[in-house]
């Protein structure tokens, strides 16, 4: 193979070889060898699309709330959901209310997904014993177990908030009465579809 620039194209230049093999006898073949030149001209300056870039334009308002912050919140909720919990203590068989928030204000309206949750016991994300509540890309793992009731809540009292339940636990072989769940959350345009 070889490949060759001149001042409007690429060039390229390789040769195809066929040798024929013997078939069923060992002693004969049928075909001849042959040599197939191959040779490829490529514009050195052309438009190039494979039709994979459609931008679409959005309103102002919403170019121009992008550039702020902002404002995620994930809070203990008391069992009916109406109010946030006032004591952060739990029996085990109890389930903890959770919910996360994204305050959307002046922006389009958002919808809030919880990528990844874990539990520690120490705020420290990344320290161990760790237990990952929500992973992969925001599969409820804690809620795939047969002894747990796990679960989202549906449907979501706004596209801006996520409620989850997840049975207390405890780290086996730790006797702390503290636990750390920290939840990593990503919001969308409400009328675009997840990916």
């Amino acid at each position: 193979s070889s490949f060759q620039m001149t001042p409007d194209s690429f060039v390229y230049k390789t040769s195809l070889f066929y040798k024929p093999a013997p078939s069923g006898n060992m002693v004969i073949v049928r075909t001849n060898p042959a040599v197939v030149p191959i040779e490829c001209h490529y514009p050195r300056k052309s438009n190039v699309s494979g039709n994979a870039v459609r931008p679409t334009w959005a309103p102002f308002h919403s170019t121009l709330s992008a550039e702020e912050k902002l404002m995620f919140s994930l809070r203990l909720m008391n069992d009916d959901w109406s109010a946030e919990r006032l004591s952060n203590g739990f029996q085990l068989g109890e389930s903890l209310h959770l919910q996360a928030d994204v305050a959307s204000g002046d922006h389009v309206p958002l919808r809030l997904f919880v990528d990844d949750c874990v539990a520690t016991l120490s705020p420290d994300r990344n320290s161990s014993p760790r237990y990952a509540l929500i992973d992969l890309s925001g599969c409820l793992v804690d809620g795939r177990s047969d002894d747990t009731t796990s679960a989202f809540i549906s449907p979501r009292p706004r596209q801006e908030t996520l409620q989850f339940m997840v049975d207390a636990f405890k780290f086996a072989g730790d006797d702390r009465n503290m636990i750390y769940i920290t939840c990593h959350l990503k919001v969308s345009p409400a009328d675009q579809a997840p990916n």
